[in-house]
C-alpha cells in the first residue's frame, strides 16, 4: 500500500469519525432537550395541581359557601332591578366579587390552556352557569357604568359550560354510576 492510499484512508476514517462524533453530539443534545422538556412539564403540572387543589379547598370554606348561596338564591330577589354590582351594598357586593372573581380566575386557567376545561366543567359546571345567569345583568351594567370589561373569563367559562354541559364531560370520561340499592 502506498503512502497516498494510506493518507486517503486516514482522511476518510477521520471524516467518518468526525461525522459519527457529530451525530452522537446531536443525539445527546436532542435527548437532553427532551428530558429538559419533560422535567419542565412535570414541574408545571405539579404547580397547576397545587393551584387546583387550593381552589377546591377554597370552595369548601364557609365564606365561599355563604357567598354562593347568596348569589344563587337571594341576590336577584333582594336587588331587583339589577344595578352595576359595584353599586350594591357592601355585603352583597362582597358576595358577588367572591363568586364572580373565583370563577373568573378559573376561566383564566382554562382560557390560557393551563387547566383542561373538562376538569372545571365537570367540577363546577351547573353552579357556575347558574351563577353567571344570575350575575350577568349586574356584570353587564357594571361594564357599561364604569367602561371596563370585568369578568370576561367568567363569561367565557359560562359559555363553555353552556355548549358542553357536565353530563357530556362525565360521558366522555366514562364515569360509572352506582345507584343506591334497596335492601332485600
Amino acid at each position: 500500500m502506498d503512502s497516498t492510499t494510506a493518507a486517503q484512508r486516514s482522511g476518510v476514517i477521520a471524516v467518518v469519525l468526525s461525522v459519527v462524533t457529530l451525530l452522537v453530539s446531536v443525539l445527546a443534545l436532542v435527548i437532553s432537550a427532551m428530558l429538559a422538556r419533560r422535567q419542565l412539564l412535570s414541574s408545571r403540572n405539579a404547580n397547576v395541581l397545587a393551584m387546583i387543589l387550593e381552589g377546591f379547598k377554597d370552595t369548601r370554606g364557609d365564606d365561599y359557601l355563604q357567598a354562593v348561596e347568596y348569589v344563587l338564591y337571594r341576590l336577584a330577589t333582594e336587588h331587583q332591578p339589577p344595578v352595576p354590582y359595584m353599586d350594591l351594598p357592601q355585603g352583597p357586593k362582597k358576595y358577588v366579587q367572591r363568586v364572580g372573581l373565583f370563577y373568573n380566575h378559573l376561566g383564566k386557567l382554562v382560557a390560557h390552556g393551563i387547566v383542561d376545561e373538562s376538569l372545571i366543567i365537570g367540577s363546577y359546571g351547573r353552579s357556575l352557569l347558574r351563577a353567571w345567569t344570575v350575575l350577568a345583568p349586574y356584570v353587564y351594567l357594571e361594564r357599561e357604568a364604569r367602561r371596563r370589561h370585568v369578568m370576561p373569563y367568567f363569561e367565557d367559562l359560562a359559555w363553555r359550560v353552556s355548549v358542553k354541559p357536565p353530563e357530556d364531560v362525565y360521558r366522555e370520561l366514562g364515569l360509572h354510576v352506582l345507584p343506591p340499592t334497596t335492601s332485600p
